[in-house]
């Protein structure tokens, strides 16, 4: 049997496939997989803010098009790249083990948030970091960067900024930690939804490649980002809406955490709370985190929706 699994092309992506390739591997020894790499919108466009033309979800566009056009069986992505509505034809049917959640610092010239001087300028595409950067330094330029993990790393290089905020995990698939300076603990940059996690999504009429990918499926890492999902579809999210969002499980205990920033960081709502580490309570749980923050910070929330 054959897949044909589409993916965007950036190196970073490639080596996502891979990694799911070697787990359906361990399961299937004889099955054949043709890589279909697509450029999508968001690759494309690379001058302006995400917010400004159409959010994450232009990282996953033509990959969902060729999935419901069957030019490819089953489309992978960054779990945190996938918004919480998607076509209602497709479905995620497994989400991978999740590697290390955190953002990491990048800089030449600093080794951590700490020694940057005054004014000094850092790079980043992500309004979550954004907030979180000028909550922890107000003094900061934060400007926009968009591009691939390479093009951003170049970009630093090149002085454009100081220092540039990255996730761990996606510098650890591409073997580039040793750029890595510090890295933040999620209490102090709480990392976006999903972050860690590769996202299988299939066409839901294909009960075929759905049973072949639950063999791949973590189940802990599917309640933690169910859970997750569960908050920002609830809250009406977007790539533009400063929020930060964890859930993991603690000695059988599903864990989540929860941040809604101002856009300048000067404000936050925080939410904590626990559940069953089960499903159907990991998403219930999500949307009652999300209910707490609409009632009891909706003025913020409303100022957040909102893009600069």
């Amino acid at each position: 049997m054959k897949i044909r699994i589409g993916t965007r092309t950036s190196k970073l992506a490639l080596s996502q496939v891979a990694e799911v390739h070697l787990l359906l591997a361990d399961h299937f020894p004889d099955l054949q997989v043709e890589i279909i790499p697509i450029t999508t919108s968001g690759d494309k466009i690379q001058d302006r803010n995400l917010a400004d033309i159409g959010g994450k979800g232009l990282f996953i566009k033509e990959l969902e098009e060729a999935l419901l056009q069957d030019k490819i069986d089953v489309a992978i992505h960054s779990a945190k790249d996938v918004p919480p509505l998607i076509h209602e034809e497709t479905e995620i049917t497994a989400f991978t083990p999740r590697l290390d959640a955190r953002d990491a610092f990048i800089s030449n010239k600093f080794n951590n948030l700490e020694q940057l001087p005054k004014g000094a300028v850092v790079g980043t595409s992500s309004s979550r970091r954004k907030s979180i950067l000028l909550r922890l330094r107000p003094d900061l330029k934060v400007i926009n960067f968009r591009g691939n993990v390479d093009t951003r790393l170049r970009k630093v290089e090149e002085g454009l900024a100081d220092a540039t905020i990255l996730a761990v995990c996606g510098l650890a698939r591409i073997g580039k930690e040793h750029v890595i300076k510090k890295t933040f603990e999620k209490n102090e940059m709480l990392p976006a939804g999903g972050q860690g996690s590769l996202a299988v999504q299939i066409k839901k009429s294909a009960k075929n490649f759905a049973e072949i990918f639950k063999k791949i499926n973590d189940a802990e890492t599917m309640v933690t980002i169910k859970c997750e999902r569960a908050f920002l579809l609830e809250l009406g999210a977007s790539c533009s809406t400063p929020v930060g969002v964890h859930a993991e499980i603690q000695n059988g205990n599903l864990i989540l955490r929860t941040e809604l920033l101002s856009h300048d960081g000067g404000e936050i709502f925080e939410t904590n709370s626990s559940g069953k580490a089960e499903l159907k309570d990991a998403i219930e749980l999500g949307t009652a985190a999300a209910k707490k923050v609409k009632k009891e910070a909706n003025e913020l929330l409303q100022a957040c929706l909102n893009p600069l």
